[in-house]
């Protein structure tokens, strides 16, 4: 079977699982994410087994971008890991604020707490330690690099013309963790994907729908002044 050939089953797959009815017993603490809809153990594969190429490559990887890393480059990357949607404030234009946009933080907020439960059950199942060994929250898949990518695709949809410099932001984003020494190559890749599976299974739900059209209604209202190129 072909990489395409797969693509297209697994597109096929997501789609009606998307779709099926379930029983009206959904779990709560939940605002737009059915968990029973997306088992991210099913859909990634396995973190890298310890001891193989990838794994070693994995550690090399982090390795060499901490090695090279600047002081500035460091505290960056730090200053700009809080998991917000106005953390896209440099891609949208001034004026992208809570204070100003309540009923759109108020989504993402939403938005960003499905994602964060659906990959912590994940990271409890896999349990990989992080690269610098701290006794932190596993590493893989990554949070924040869930995080970018659904926040990204929701917000390119409700900001169409920001959408390459959303984009663009939402991987240098992720990219930081390697950078910090909190996360793997791999364990981005994935994070990726699980926010990406997470956005497309919210934006068949009914809620999700209604609050998306408010926080559309409440940007087209908005105006921002010229963004800051990255």
């Amino acid at each position: 079977m072909t990489t395409p050939q797969r693509i297209a089953i697994l597109a096929l797959v997501l789609f009606a699982t998307a779709l099926a009815p379930l029983s009206p017993e959904t779990p709560t603490g939940y605002y737009y994410l059915d968990p029973r809809r997306i088992d991210l153990t099913t859909f990634l594969p396995p973190p890298p087994e310890t001891g193989s190429p990838e794994a070693r490559a994995d550690i090399a990887a982090v390795n060499a971008v901490v090695a090279t890393r600047s002081p500035a480059q460091l505290l960056e990357a730090r200053e700009a890991s809080a998991r917000s949607v106005f953390f896209f404030a440099p891609s949208v234009g001034a004026g992208f604020t809570p204070e100003r946009l309540p009923l759109t933080a108020a989504f993402f907020d939403h938005i960003g707490a499905d994602v964060q439960r659906l990959v912590a059950s994940a990271k409890e199942y896999w349990e990989r330690p992080r690269p610098d060994g701290t006794g932190k929250k596993p590493s893989y898949p990554s949070g924040h690099a869930a995080f970018a990518s659904s926040s990204a695709i929701v917000l390119s949809q409700l900001l169409p013309e920001h959408r390459y410099a959303i984009f663009s932001q939402a991987r240098i984003f992720a990219a930081n963790r390697i950078l910090m020494g909190l996360h793997y190559p791999t364990d981005i890749a994935s994070g990726w994907t699980a926010g990406t599976l997470a956005a497309y299974v919210m934006m068949h739900d009914a809620s999700f729908s209604r609050d998306f059209a408010l926080a559309r209604a409440e940007l087209r209202r908005a105006r921002f002044t010229a963004a800051a190129t990255r």
